[in-house]
């Protein structure tokens, strides 16, 4: 399958007077070797909260997937994300300047049903190790064009807390450090400008706990894409 598209159109640059960036200088990646299996995925999260699982998908799948994503993308499926959820739900470009489109569990493509059966040997084992109790998983393709971000937050709803674990999938391409769009996870919850900057390197999976941990997504200077999802408890 092809997985040659367009480049996505860019959008308005990030609007002036934003909080700046933290300080203290983050570090790269994960300080651990990222684990292989949902075993050891389980295992670090228990032990720090969130894990980096590089070559989490096959590269033929990832290839599948972000064809996928640019397909839909340029038949205008994706909407703008907002902030917030239902009644509450609303658009704050000063908050977030992603698009979103949300896959349907009853009507997965074969290459989406891949990256969902992997997902759920993640849950099971994580469910072993962490009684969390994870049931259904909710999901969608993010597509952030050049300077798009999603500002500091948390991914559990203020009042709901059915996300307990974050999952993102990344489908960038030969991405390099120059390229920007990290995601920057603040991963001392005692101290709010400790902070370890993840790439969004194709076939790398981040996983977290979603009350936990707050973080942001930094502007990228090409498209980037991701699937993004959430294990939720009853």
């Amino acid at each position: 399958m092809s997985t040659t598209a367009s480049p996505l159109p860019p959008i308005q640059p990030p609007p002036q007077g934003l909080p700046p960036a933290p300080p203290q200088e983050p570090q790269q990646d994960s300080p651990q070797e990222p684990p292989e299996s949902p075993e050891q995925i389980a295992a670090t999260l228990a032990a720090q909260g969130w894990c980096v699982t590089d070559a989490f998908v096959p590269p033929l799948l990832v290839g599948q997937l972000r064809h996928e994503a640019r397909e839909r993308w340029n038949a205008g499926a994706f909407r703008r994300a907002g902030v917030g959820r239902g009644a509450d739900r609303e658009l704050r470009p000063e908050v977030r300047t992603d698009r979103i489109l949300w896959l349907e569990p009853a009507a997965l493509s074969g290459a989406q049903q891949g990256f969902w059966e992997r997902l759920e040997a993640v849950r099971l084992a994580v469910n072993r190790q962490m009684f969390l109790g994870l049931q259904e998983l909710e999901a969608h393709f993010a597509v952030y064009p050049a300077g798009a971000y999603y500002r500091k937050h948390l991914d559990q709803f203020h009042g709901m807390g059915r996300r307990q674990l974050s999952c993102v999938l990344y489908l960038g391409e030969d991405w390099q450090p120059a390229d920007g769009g990290a995601l920057r996870m603040y991963v001392d919850t005692t101290d709010a400008f400790v902070a370890a900057d993840v790439l969004p390197l194709g076939g790398r999976l981040v996983t977290f706990l979603s009350a936990r941990f707050l973080h942001e997504v930094l502007p990228a200077r090409r498209e980037r894409l991701s699937i993004t999802g959430w294990f939720r408890s009853r």
